[in-house]
C-alpha cells in the first residue's frame, strides 16, 4: 500500500501539471508569465485547470495516506523521524495540497466570470494577478514542507536499509539541488533553471515508488526492525 499510494501521489502530481496548461506550468518551471490576460487565460483552459485541481487534491490524499501506513514501521527506527515525517509529509504537505486545489478553483471561478463580464470589470484582472502570484509563492514553501518530510524517511530508510541504500542515497542527495530551488523561488531569485534542481529528485520518487510496489521492503530488515 505504501508503494502503490507513493507511486499514485507521484504520477498525480505529474499529471495535475501536465494537464494545467501554461498557468501552472509557468509556475512550476520558475518563469512567471507577464503581460498576458491571466483571467483571459484562465478561462480558456478552465476545464483543464479544473482537472488539474482534482488531480492535486487526489495527491494531496494519496501521499497523506502514505505516511499513515509507513508511521509504524519508521517509528520502530526512530520516534522522532516518524514524527517529522508525518507532520510535514502528511499533515503540513496535506494542508498544501488543499489550499493549492482551493486557490486553483478560485481561478477558474475568476477567469470565468472575467469571461463573462468581459470589459465591464477592471477589478477582476487585479485580484487574478495577484491570486497567481500567491499561487506562484506557494509553490517553494509547499516544497519546503515536502523537502523536510522527505529528508526523515531517506534518513530512516538509509538506517533501516528496508530499501536498498542507493536509492535512500538517491533521495537524500536529491534534496539539496531541490531545497535550492525552494529558497530561490521564495526570494524571486530563480531565472528559470529551478525545474532542473527538481530533476534530481523527481525520478528518485517515481522509481522509489516502483520498487515499493514490486519489491517491497526487505524482509530480513524488517523482520529485524520489528523485533526490537
Amino acid at each position: 500500500m505504501t508503494g502503490v499510494l507513493y507511486f499514485l501521489g507521484t504520477v498525480f502530481g505529474v499529471l495535475s501539471v501536465g494537464i494545467g496548461g501554461e498557468v501552472l506550468t509557468s509556475i512550476t518551471s520558475s518563469k512567471p508569465m507577464e503581460g498576458v490576460d491571466m483571467l483571459g487565460l484562465v478561462a480558456a483552459n478552465s476545464s483543464q485547470l479544473t482537472l488539474a485541481a482534482f488531480f492535486t487534491i487526489m495527491m494531496g490524499i494519496s501521499l497523506v495516506a502514505m505516511t499513515v501506513f509507513l508511521y509504524p514501521v519508521i517509528r520502530k527506527d526512530s520516534q522522532e523521524l516518524a514524527t517529522g515525517m508525518v507532520i510535514f509529509r502528511g499533515s503540513l504537505e496535506g494542508t498544501g495540497y488543499i489550499l493549492s486545489t482551493i486557490a486553483i478553483l478560485t481561478f477558474v471561478i475568476l477567469g470565468n466570470e472575467h469571461a463573462a463580464v468581459g470589459a465591464g470589470s477592471t477589478e477582476l484582472p487585479y485580484i487574478g494577478n495577484a491570486l497567481y502570484r500567491v499561487i506562484d509563492l506557494m509553490s517553494p514553501i509547499h516544497s519546503l514542507m515536502f523537502l523536510i518530510g522527505a529528508t526523515c524517511l531517506y534518513v530512516s530508510f538509509y538506517r533501516t536499509k528496508l530499501i536498498p541504500r542507493w536509492l535512500s542515497i538517491w533521495g537524500l542527495i536529491g534534496v539539496v539541488p531541490y531545497f535550492a530551488y525552494a529558497f530561490l523561488h521564495f526570494f524571486h531569485l530563480d531565472t528559470g533553471f529551478g525545474i532542473y534542481l527538481q530533476m534530481v529528485l523527481a525520478p528518485q520518487e517515481l522509481v522509489m515508488g516502483a520498487w515499493l510496489v514490486i519489491k517491497g521492503f526487505n524482509q530480513e530488515a524488517l523482520q529485524g526492525l520489528m523485533a526490537n
